[in-house]
């Protein structure tokens, strides 16, 4: 497995350009005012993280990955790598991002509120874990192309659903904000790590039985 990551890592360094392209974006974001460290964690964790799915681009690319298969490299250890990776590569850009902001901002400026900063940004962890939940195995299933535009189709779906139950009951933005706020913040954090975990694993469970059959 240790031969998949290094593979990946040069991928990454070959898009070194893009990488950088997004920090300076981030960085912008954290300059432009208050509000705008948490957008910018946001950005930068999701846009990293579907670079996880990227690869696999690569990998298909001129009957690669069925090459890959013929060396020592099990499926099941071609989809845990995926896993992590894009585990690892939320992490980091959530990482990247918290302390460019607390730099750009300033430990002073922050204070007073750089724990609930810090906590507010830590969500989008888990709902970039929670993407890649579920568009892994597609594209695992389908193909890097056809499985990219299958979950950008599910995903419009859901928040087309989603928006109009909220219309349909009748909520509107400030109710909606309201009650977040009066939730704790902590106890949502910790529910939604440990809903992600469970849900990330299966997902995997699921990717492997999908690449066990995986005609090449």
């Amino acid at each position: 497995m240790k031969g998949l990551f290094v593979k990946d890592i040069e991928l990454m360094k070959q898009q070194k350009q893009f990488f950088i392209l997004v920090i300076v974006m981030g960085v912008i974001l954290n300059l432009a005012g208050s509000g705008s460290s948490s957008f910018a964690a946001g950005y930068f964790t999701f846009v990293t993280a579907i670079f996880a799915i990227t690869t696999i681009s690569y990998d298909e690319f001129d009957n690669g990955l069925a090459f890959l298969m013929t060396l020592p490299v099990t499926r099941k250890q071609y989809v845990a790598e995926k896993y992590l990776l894009g585990a690892g590569l939320t992490a980091a850009a959530w990482g990247i991002t918290t302390i460019t902001g607390v730099i750009c901002k300033g430990v002073a400026e922050l204070q007073g509120d750089l724990s609930e900063t810090i906590i507010d940004s830590l969500i989008y962890i888990p709902l970039a874990l929670l993407m890649l939940t579920a568009s892994l195995p597609l594209v695992i299933h389908f193909g890097a192309e056809k499985g990219r535009y299958i979950a950008m189709v599910m995903w419009a779906i859901i928040i087309a659903v989603v928006y109009s139950l909220i219309k349909t009951i009748g909520l509107s933005a400030d109710a909606v904000d309201a009650w977040l706020n009066g939730l704790n913040r902590g106890m949502v954090l910790a529910g939604a790590v440990l809903f992600t975990v469970i849900v990330y694993m299966g997902s995997y469970g699921g990717s492997v039985r999908l690449m066990e059959k995986k005609e090449f």
